[in-house]
This record gives structure tokens, sequence and C-alpha cells, in this order.
């Protein structure tokens, strides 16, 4: 083995290492599709808030206010890419990958995970709606829809390519957080039975039997579902076992 070799595959133990867990975003489809997050943010926010609606009412100084119910929370989180970095973590793994393939090495490029993200936003075929997606980092597993993202481009080759960027993304959550547990591992290896509800969705069923929201493929197999977007409420779904990999 030469010297290059045994330096790349030294830099890809090294760099897994360092790198450890790492964000994604996985889109629901057919298929599911993940999109590596590059750098993991160093901070999000999640907001919860109500609505009201208010009738000003004649010679009295305050209106009557009526709650009209919870909106849907809402995830803001930057993500950073940035191919013009060689002695990150992440760009001596790439680098030495592509030393021990027989492919040519050509500079990556942060435009193909961007746009990416940003066709998370546009319609998804035959469903008539942008596809679901779930931002997962550590414990935080949001599901929901991308509501807005925003990319700024912030360094440049000399040919115009893009070498750094920073996308802006909001997140739309489904009904029935993904958070909220209530012990997600009471009798896993047992098949249950789950009616759905106008409050849930299958990721939350599958965080909540499992404790892991990516696992709402196996809910979905066992109950033959095509499009984990069109479940009707009242519906019964089969969980099957933890250890069921029929």
């Amino acid at each position: 083995m030469g010297l290059t070799s045994t330096l790349a595959k030294a830099a890809i133990m090294a760099a897994s290492k360092i790198i450890g867990s790492k964000a994604m975003l996985i889109v629901v489809k057919d298929e599911p599709e993940e999109i590596p997050v590059q750098f993991n943010p160093s901070e999000y926010s999640i907001t919860d808030s109500s609505s009201y609606s208010q009738t000003e009412r004649r010679k009295k100084d305050e209106p009557v206010v009526s709650y009209n119910g919870n909106q849907l929370s809402k995830l803001s989180v930057k993500l950073y890419f940035n191919c013009d970095e060689p002695l990150s973590a992440s760009g001596i793994k790439s680098t030495a990958e592509k030393l021990l393939s027989d492919e040519e090495f050509k500079e990556d490029d942060i435009t193909e995970p961007i746009n990416k993200i940003s066709g998370l936003t546009r319609i998804d075929g035959d469903n008539h709606m942008p596809p679901g997606c779930i931002f997962i980092w550590g414990s935080l597993q949001f599901a929901g829809y991308a509501e807005s993202v925003g990319v700024t481009y912030t360094m440049f080759d000399k040919t115009g390519k893009p070498l750094r960027a920073v996308v802006d993304l909001t997140m739309r959550g489904f009904n029935g957080a993904l958070g909220e547990r209530e012990s997600p591992f009471m009798s896993p290896d047992r098949t249950k039975a789950r009616t759905m509800t106008e409050d849930a969705s299958i990721w939350s069923i599958a965080q909540k039997e499992y404790g892991d929201a990516r696992e709402w493929r196996r809910i979905a197999d066992a109950n033959d579902i095509m499009n984990p977007l069109d479940i009707p409420v009242g519906r019964v779904l089969r969980v099957p076992s933890i250890n069921d990999r029929e």
C-alpha cells in the first residue's frame, strides 16, 4: 500500500472520530432521501404560539378576546456550507475518500445540497404540495414542512462559483410535536394498534412507540401506506414490534 493510501485511510479514521453525530434532513417520500448538513448548527430556535381574535365593543375600553387555538410549532435554524476549508474534519474525510476511489477528483459543489433544501418548498409531483421533512440533530426530531429557505452566498472563486453560503431554514411542525415523549420505550417488543387522530402523524406515532421518528417506515410498510401524508383520521394502524423485520 502506497503512502498516499495509508495517509488517506488514517485521515478517514481520524475524521470519523472528530465529526461524530451529524445533523441531517430527511425528505419524506416513497423512497426517503437524506440531506446531510455539512456543519452542525451552533443554535436553533423553536417557537410555539397561540392564536387570538378580538372584537371591539362600543362604550367599552377593552375588546372581547377569543382564543382560537394553538398554531403549528416553528423551527428556525441556520445551516452553513463551505468548500473552501481544506483543513476541516469533513474536508479531510471527503478528500481522503476520493484519493482511495477511482473517481476523478472534483472540488466539492455546495450548490447541490443547497438546491435540495430549497426544493423542499416546491410542490412534490402528484401530492400537490411540498414534501414533508424531518430535521434531526441529537435529541431534536422536528417533523413538518419547509416554510421558507433563504440562501446567502458569501464567497466565490474567480469564475463566480459559490464557495460559502448560509441557509436560513424555517419549518412548520405537524400537530403532535415529536419532542413530546411519554414512555417511548414501553414494551416496544410487542405489536400494538394505534388509531390515527387529527393531532397525530405517522412520525409522532413512531416517535412515541419507538423513540425515533425515523422508524415511521416500519409502520408504513406494516399497513401498506403509500403516502404517509394522506392517512385518514380514524384509521387503525398496526404498530409492529421493534424486532419485526418483515
